[in-house]
């Protein structure tokens, strides 16, 4: 299916909002010629431009967004892209509607269970993640940058996809050129320093900090969000890393994984390759019936969800 400029706010039925970033809201809609259930970015175009040149860089972002999941819908792992219409001033991004966020199924498990977060779910995340990374790279030439739970979405059909290309960037000679903000918890030590240079390995720490989070319920670095800026640079920068220590819950290669993607030392944290060679990686790899585990998982967190809210 394709939605085309010349689509209408008044072909989509808005069935309401669905998230919400730093550059749009998303919606979920239904193409009503189709019948087609769609999530609809909605990002406001700056018209003119202020002394800070804000209205540039809004439809630079837009344009390499829609650039980048253009080029990127062929990849299984990455959310499918179905076109753009404009309307009023907003440009409306229309993709592929997923069932629930990493975020939100890690956080139904956790709290509703007090159990442990499956550790072949966490494994096909890890997968399918750096599959999606790579083709960007090798393919695209690009980096996400902004590798979160919440940017993670799982379906019904036991798909794992990536989203939210807002903030990527080219690389040129495998170096990110230009220096758009993140989230900053995820962030690697690398990113958070003005002037370091950094390239795909930065998003290796945001998927180890990624998995740890979904595999402890908590974010690795205690009390985060509740510091300053400046401490949380401390930790980060100058802190040791957030390493997973033995666990009677996880496998030894499940911890090696997360604590490899966790080196502080650019030069010496595997790129994606190098963790696709990993134990961990081939062997969640290799399993069959990855689909319909996967959509099982979805469905027993949307049973909880539905549960917790009679």
């Amino acid at each position: 299916m394709t939605v085309h400029t010349g689509t209408l706010l008044q072909d989509l039925t808005d069935l309401g909002l669905i998230g919400e970033g730093a550059y749009g809201r998303v919606n979920k809609m239904r193409h009503d010629e189709t019948g087609r259930y769609m999530a609809v970015k909605k990002v406001r175009i700056i018209s003119g431009k202020n002394d800070d040149g804000e209205a540039n860089r809004s439809m630079k972002r837009l344009r390499q967004e829609v650039d980048a999941i253009k080029k990127a819908s062929d990849c299984p792992q990455v959310v499918t892209f179905y076109g753009l219409t404009f309307h009023e001033g907003d440009c409306l991004v229309c993709m592929e509607l997923m069932d629930i966020s990493l975020e939100n199924l890690y956080k139904t498990i956790h709290n509703h269970t007090r159990g442990v977060f499956d550790e072949r779910i966490l494994g096909h995340v890890a997968v399918s993640i750096l599959k999606a990374l790579n083709h960007l790279k090798n393919e695209i030439k690009i980096i996400h940058r902004d590798v979160k739970p919440s940017n993670i979405l799982l379906n019904l059909r036991g798909n794992i996809k990536l989203c939210d290309f807002g903030i990527s960037g080219y690389l040129i000679n495998s170096v990110a050129q230009t220096r758009e903000a993140g989230c900053r918890p995820y962030m690697a030590p690398e990113r958070l320093l003005t002037n370091a240079a950094y390239d795909i390995r930065s998003d290796v720490w945001s998927l180890g900090i990624t998995l740890q989070e979904v595999a402890l319920g908590v974010f690795p670095y205690p009390r985060f969000n509740e510091n300053e800026l400046f401490v949380q640079l401390q930790q980060v920068v100058y802190g040791d890393a957030p390493i997973m220590g033995p666990s009677d819950v996880y496998s030894i290669r499940t911890v090696q994984f997360i604590n490899s993607c966790l080196v502080k030392e650019t030069e010496a944290r595997p790129n994606y390759v190098m963790l696709m060679e990993m134990e961990f990686f081939k062997y969640y790899d290799s399993l069959n019936g990855t689909s319909e585990y996967v959509a099982n998982y979805v469905q027993h967190a949307l049973n909880l969800q539905k549960q917790s809210n009679l």
